[in-house]
């Protein structure tokens, strides 16, 4: 028997990558890092897709364990977690739930059964001092506390000058994620025949709904490429070799992106729409720019624009990024063994 469990979307099974599997592939590493891989076990929920009877293993593995960390999607949420939280009161092993994104308060809205339950685990350990100050105001958990995300990094990157503002984007490729904003500024560049000063490249895994929108429009341009998804490993080496990275995302209640933290670890600053909690991870003007959620185009284009004409500023906000990345170092064994003993 372990005495942690993993529990969560870790796609290994697609080799899925985005905010939620990296996250619960980086909270297991840190947990065998930090107490010994022969203490901990996990479970890839993505499994049940393929085969439903593989929850009895699951449950299982959730019986055996003292102490459960938790990272679920939505549905899983809903209709996994009453069961687990009844298992937690039979045999008696504790729950810390690390939530993903910043949509938690909005999703409990119409569940007071879930409410009651969350309210009585260990631990919840969101990613933003506004969710954690919203849970305790309109739900009144006094369980929460704050564990941001984070990466794992021994990178240090080395400037490279090029003659172009190299752009890039790496997120789930899709309209929600702000691609479409980024075509447009594609626009704008054939439009003011400025195609000499830009590239811009793609990275990340396709969502089906928007796979034709997206071939067609990158097929338009010289200077646009999409170079499919990075595998962790490869991440900081390869966006390092650029500039600035866009994520205009449209999810209001986005978290913490990754994609925001893996540019601050590569050296490059971000220009981000402004999502519920983008003030706490964005310093405006300092580590990238924030432009407004709903009618930023025509400021995040005059952003890039800037940055193209003015290499100081570039500069600047290039040395401010790698600052900002010691904000996401992984947290230390002392708060891990508060989690194991709480």
């Amino acid at each position: 028997m372990k005495k942690l469990l993993v529990l969560g979307y870790f796609g290994y099974e697609t080799n899925q990558l985005d905010g939620q599997t990296v996250k619960t592939r980086d909270v297991c590493r840190l947990a065998k890092e930090q107490l010994g891989e022969n203490k901990v076990d996990y479970f890839d929920t993505q499994c049940l897709k393929r085969n439903k009877l593989l929850a009895f293993q699951m449950f299982w593995m959730v019986m055996r364990c003292k102490t459960l960390f938790y990272l679920p999607a939505h549905n899983n949420l809903r209709i996994v977690f009453p069961f687990i939280f009844v298992l937690s009161r039979i045999f008696g092993y504790k729950i810390h739930y690390f939530v993903v994104g910043g949509w938690l308060r909005e999703f409990l809205t119409n569940l007071p059964l879930h409410r009651f339950m969350l309210g009585r685990i260990a631990g919840i350990h969101v990613e933003t001092k506004r969710l954690k100050s919203e849970l305790e105001e309109y739900y009144h958990f006094g369980n929460v506390d704050i564990f941001p995300n984070f990466r794992f990094f021994e990178f240090n990157p080395r400037a490279t000058e090029s003659d172009k503002l190299r752009i890039v984007f790496m997120a789930r490729v899709m309209k929600l994620k702000g691609i479409d904003w980024v075509i447009s500024l594609a626009d704008y560049i054939v439009e003011n025949g400025l195609e000499d000063k830009y590239s811009i490249t793609f990275f990340g895994q396709v969502a089906d709904e928007d796979k034709e929108y997206f071939e067609r429009n990158v097929d338009k341009y010289a200077f646009v490429e999409y170079r499919g998804p990075l595998q962790p490993a490869e991440i900081h080496e390869t966006l390092s070799r650029y500039d600035v990275m866009l994520l205009p995302t449209h999810f209001y209640t986005e978290g913490l992106p990754g994609s925001v933290v893996d540019a601050y670890v590569s050296g490059i600053p971000v220009i981000v729409t402004e999502w519920k909690h983008s003030h706490e991870f964005v310093d405006d003007g300092q580590s990238g720019y924030i432009v407004p959620f709903e009618n930023g185009l025509q400021q995040m284009i005059g952003k890039v624009v800037g940055l193209e004409e003015d290499k100081e500023l570039l500069c600047r906000l290039k040395a401010n990024a790698l600052v900002k990345r010691m904000e996401f170092a992984p947290p230390s064994l002392d708060s891990l063994v508060f989690f194991l003993g709480g």
